[in-house]
């Protein structure tokens, strides 16, 4: 359909925004939220989403490799560099800071867009500790800690199977199993069929971005690994645009978060909730501290809820999955210490 596959990549990640917004956004979809709604209220309901959207996006994807349609392999979740301590420890501060700042790194775009001041307030200063951290004051600090700690694996492949010497699908048959399973046991304490279809199309999502960046945009004459949906990237460079003209150049990911924003006004432009919303009393505090985890946490941990959370763990690297435990106990140990 395009002469130029980078326009595969612009109409894909827009697509992809603005069906994950909108989803999100109608569904009261939040990750880290879901997580600590656990951990507050004991309510499973919209964590059952997110382990749907986990599992479909975790099928789909193995399928994608199995079946040689996408070198997910290639994939950056996927390189050599094994950063065990990076990953974990920002994936922690990410966590802590989502529950502090009140929403994960996608529904920021989609509230802010929607006149939430809060939520401009935590992707302004997002923004902001996100390119120090990957370009500006914290940057040798980051590739000081990596270069301690990261181990170079011999296989080049930091994906599951390849690190323990299992059969893929063994590692799909446990992970995928022990989602399900969560699923099948949880489903009668509260499921919700709605979000769980609204899950699915997240996982769908994912999926549908491995086949655009890795079959459809994908150019014989100057090859690229296949990417995926995120946040945290595209906030640094937009950060970088801001601070020192550098215009990021149109992808995936920088299409997506556009589509985010997008959706997020023209959702609450046309239900009439678009409304400037100030940020609640006692909140401002809390809001710029979260945010600035946020935005370091998903540097360190090279992704956020949606770059680590969902693109990286389709993939089965065990980088992403220990980001996705540190995620989990950054929102368990806020939401326990009644950080907020």
């Amino acid at each position: 359909m395009f002469e130029d596959v980078t326009n595969y990549l612009i109409a894909g990640g827009l697509l992809a925004g603005l069906l994950y917004g909108l989803v999100a956004r109608h569904f009261d979809l939040d990750m880290m939220q879901a997580v600590r709604n656990v951990f507050r209220d004991s309510s499973h309901r919209q964590l059952l989403a997110v382990a749907t959207a986990m599992l479909v996006a975790i099928l789909g994807t193995y399928w994608l490799e199995a079946a040689g349609t996408v070198d997910i392999a290639s994939a950056g979740y996927r390189n050599g560099q094994f950063d065990w301590l990076g990953v974990l420890l920002g994936g922690l501060l990410f966590g802590i800071g989502a529950s502090l700042g009140g929403q994960d790194a996608a529904r920021v775009f989609v509230n802010a867009a929607g006149g939430d001041l809060r939520a401009l307030l935590v992707l302004s200063v997002f923004i902001i500790f996100a390119t120090i951290t990957q370009f500006g004051l914290l940057e040798s600090v980051r590739l000081w800690l990596t270069g301690q700690t990261a181990i170079h694996l011999a296989g080049g492949d930091a994906g599951i199977a390849s690190m323990l010497g299992l059969p893929g699908w063994l590692v799909l048959l446990v992970i995928g199993g022990a989602l399900a399973a969560y699923i099948a046991l949880r489903w009668k304490r509260g499921g919700q069929v709605s979000l769980l279809v609204a899950g699915g199309i997240i996982g769908l999502i994912t999926v549908a971005s491995w086949y655009v960046t890795g079959v459809l945009a994908f150019d014989d004459f100057n090859p690229k690994a296949p990417s995926g949906i995120t946040a945290s990237g595209p906030m640094s460079r937009i950060g970088m645009l801001v601070i020192a003209g550098d215009t990021p150049r149109l992808s995936y990911a920088v299409s997506f978060v556009i589509g985010l924003a997008v959706i997020g006004f023209v959702y609450s432009l046309l239900r009439g909730q678009f409304r400037f919303t100030p940020i609640p009393g006692g909140k401002l505090g809390s809001s710029i501290l979260g945010a600035a985890l946020m935005g370091i946490g998903a540097t360190v941990a090279y992704g956020c809820n949606v770059g680590q959370g969902l693109t990286g763990f389709s993939t089965l690297s065990l980088e992403s999955l220990l980001a996705v435990v540190g995620m989990f106990l950054g929102v368990m140990i806020a939401t326990k210490k009644r950080w907020e």
